[in-house]
């Protein structure tokens, strides 16, 4: 391999989402460079097909093989207009979710991506109003009532736990939001 593993702007978790030291060819450019995208994919094929870093990067893949990577994006306020740029509709990874992934936005655009996470980084993802944003879904969606109580269920979240958050942080105010989701 000798390009560097590309970034993401909306993604800063990206290569979790790629299969690493794959010898499997690109269905774009066929290509083997080592990663083929193991995330969702959306479109009218009967088998995903192997899509290298560099071939979302660009957007090729989805232009040239018809292939969606995002399927739903949440505002939190329906009368929001989103502004979906082509870095983001054709050039971003997706992420697999236990339920229903969403994609969180805030601004008017979609936000950036950080992974399943718990409490100790969302507080330093989001600081103390992302750990705010986060007590409040627990007690909304979960019922836990005290900030004692949402702190330990935030802590007891993860990629390694039953239940996680799903970060995502505005690249315009630095507004930190997510979800909640349980395996």
């Amino acid at each position: 391999m000798s390009q560097t593993f590309p970034t993401f702007p909306y993604h800063a978790d990206a290569k979790k989402s790629f299969e690493e030291n794959s010898e499997e060819s690109c269905a774009c450019c066929n290509k083997k460079r080592g990663y083929i995208y193991n995330g969702p994919m959306f479109g009218d094929f009967d088998e995903d097909p192997s899509i290298c870093p560099w071939c979302i990067k660009d957007g090729s893949a989805c232009e040239r093989l018809g292939v969606e990577l995002v399927s739903d994006i949440n505002s939190g306020d329906d009368s929001e207009v989103l502004e979906l740029s082509r870095e983001f509709s054709k050039c971003t990874p997706g992420f697999y979710s236990w339920q229903e992934s969403v994609w969180w936005a805030h601004c008017g655009e979609p936000a950036v991506y950080h992974g399943m996470r718990g409490k100790n980084q969302i507080e330093t993802i989001g600081g103390e109003d992302g750990l705010a944003y986060f007590r409040g879904l627990a007690e909304e969606e979960f019922g836990v009532e005290t900030e004692e109580e949402q702190d330990e269920f935030l802590s007891n979240c993860g990629e390694d736990f039953d239940g996680t958050a799903y970060i995502f942080k505005c690249r315009k105010c630095g507004s930190c939001g997510g979800n909640i989701d349980f395996n």
